[in-house]
């Protein structure tokens, strides 16, 4: 019997990902401390300069700065998640720094 593995769906997800166009890179080579970096934290999940080069492509001119500034205490270039939010914001409800308005109901609903 064939055992059916992570590594071997990782696999075969890769080739096929491959055959429509898409280039396949081993994330340890392109890491912030590889010798071909091309993260600056490990904690980025986008790669800007491959981000800024196809919006250049695919409007056919240099492509704009992209906005990577920290607005409200969350990095908005990271994949946000319920629980990413929840960890962010929650310090701040408790500590007093977001305030959440409570609307009262109408008598009978």
């Amino acid at each position: 019997m064939t055992r059916i593995t992570e590594s071997s769906i990782e696999e075969f997800a890769i080739e096929l990902l491959e055959k429509t166009g898409y280039q396949y890179v081993y994330a340890p080579n392109i890491a912030p401390d590889s010798d071909t970096p091309e993260q600056n934290r490990f904690e980025d999940v986008l790669l800007f300069e491959c981000l800024q080069s196809a919006v250049g492509r695919i409007t056919q001119n240099k492509a704009k700065t992209i906005d990577t500034k920290d607005d409200q205490g969350i990095n908005s270039n990271q994949i946000c998640t319920p629980e990413k939010l929840r960890d962010t914001l929650l310090p701040k409800l408790m500590s007093g720094e977001v305030r959440v308005k409570l609307e009262q109901q109408e008598a009978g609903i």
